[in-house]
């Protein structure tokens, strides 16, 4: 647990180049259950508790959008991300105190997942490409969920991950903390679920909520390596969760020309570099983000590792690829371990970029007594395992809740 811990704590220090409130942007969307098990009288606490979030947040034209839906037993969206009207923190305030009243039931939580990923985080309505996409779901956790239901959250969540959504849950009411009604909130959003069981402590539930989407108040650059295994052992699932991921790995940074620079790597037996840190076509977060987004699921053959850390060794790492003297230097491989029988040793290309302060992270997926020693040996301490590809996303989750600090660490 110790090790864990500080892993995260590394891994965090890395990737310092998040944005922070009031100038963290992102395109919030807003789930609200109003059925009758949240009960009447706590309507004006739940309206206060999405007030305060909304107030984290500069909400304007330019900066944070919000969406807002609730449902009992249909779902209603009352806006939309594009609706320049609801661009302004009085209109969305007023729109929540509007909206939220009468109680009904019973829980249709399964068609409020549906409507949140068919309609809300689209971008034909307004969800913006390179823009922190966040989720928060406030439900007590009851529903009434047949087999078929439970199905139909798992598909609506793993739709809006694939596509760089974060999802968090706002558990309220001591419904929430039923072991059955947990199971749903955990099945939707892993760990990034929150409680306020009595609605006493709201306000500190949502700062908490809001040091995890939004937790640095400045940002540091970095040159940055993402390294991404494209094999059929992953297959087609599976890599499309991998995408979504790397989507809200970068929209969670600060990619600009003084800012952060981020070169991609595709391998399987071949290679395909997407972009280097010279290339200034994706020295923004929307045109890096629609460069991965357009990735297509073409799945090679056998994954060679060797030749992908050697690539970024020689092809990013480099003056010629645009690595800067004056940033840190980060590698993160993503990949579920299985190199190619034909690799060649790590330790030469390893040894190089160590000489180069490249810091190496390692993200495997799968089974870790399958590949474990092998991973240690390209990043040490620094190897972070998931059991599995629908598990990925609470990787971040665990990166977003360390503190950030306001200088660069060490690098050395």
């Amino acid at each position: 647990m110790i090790r864990l811990c500080m892993q995260a704590f590394i891994l965090s220090s890395m990737l310092l180049a998040v944005s922070a409130a009031p100038g963290c942007t992102i395109d919030l969307g807003l789930i609200v259950d109003v059925t009758q098990s949240i009960k009447k009288e706590n309507i004006v606490t739940v309206k206060a508790g999405l007030a305060k979030l909304v107030q984290q947040f500069g909400v304007s034209e330019d900066g944070t959008h919000v969406s807002l839906e609730t449902f009992d037993n249909k779902s209603t969206i009352h806006n939309y991300f594009k609706d320049t009207d609801h661009h302004n923190e009085e209109a969305v305030l007023n729109l929540i105190e509007h909206s939220i009243d009468k109680l009904s039931k019973p829980t249709r939580l399964d068609l409020a997942l549906k409507k949140a990923d068919e309609e809300m985080f689209t971008k034909a309505t307004g969800d913006r490409a390179g823009v922190e996409s966040v989720m928060v779901l406030f439900t007590d956790g009851r529903s009434h969920p047949s087999q078929t239901e439970t199905d139909a959250y798992r598909i609506s969540v793993e739709n809006m991950r694939q596509r760089g959504v974060r999802v968090f849950v706002f558990g309220i009411g001591p419904d929430s903390r039923k072991e059955k009604h947990q199971e749903v909130l955990r099945l939707i959003a892993g760990d990034a679920v929150f409680f306020d069981q009595d609605y006493s402590n709201i306000d500190e539930a949502i700062n908490n909520l809001t040091d995890l989407m939004c937790p640095c108040q400045n940002s540091t650059g970095m040159d940055l390596a993402l390294l991404v295994e494209r094999t059929r052992s992953l297959g087609k699932r599976n890599f499309l969760l991998l995408k979504g991921f790397v989507l809200k790995l970068v929209q969670a940074l600060s990619i600009g020309p003084d800012q952060t620079h981020a070169g991609i790597i595709l391998f399987s037996r071949r290679l395909r570099i997407l972009n280097t840190f010279r290339n200034t076509n994706y020295h923004s977060n929307e045109a890096l983000y629609n460069r991965i987004d357009s990735i297509r699921t073409e799945l090679g053959r056998g994954a060679s590792i060797d030749r992908a850390l050697k690539a970024a060794n020689t092809l990013l790492f480099t003056r010629k690829g645009g690595d800067r003297p004056d940033f840190p230097n980060t590698l993160i491989l993503f990949t579920d371990g299985r190199t190619n029988k034909a690799s060649r040793p790590y330790a030469n290309t390893i040894r190089s970029l160590k000489a180069k302060n490249v810091k190496i992270i390692v993200v495997g997926i799968g089974d870790y007594q399958k590949f474990q020693g092998q991973l240690e040996e390209i990043a040490g301490d620094l190897v972070f395992n998931v059991q599995g590809f629908s598990k990925i996303s609470t990787l971040l989750n665990s990166i977003m809740s360390e503190k950030c600090k306001n200088e660069r660490p060490g690098w050395g």
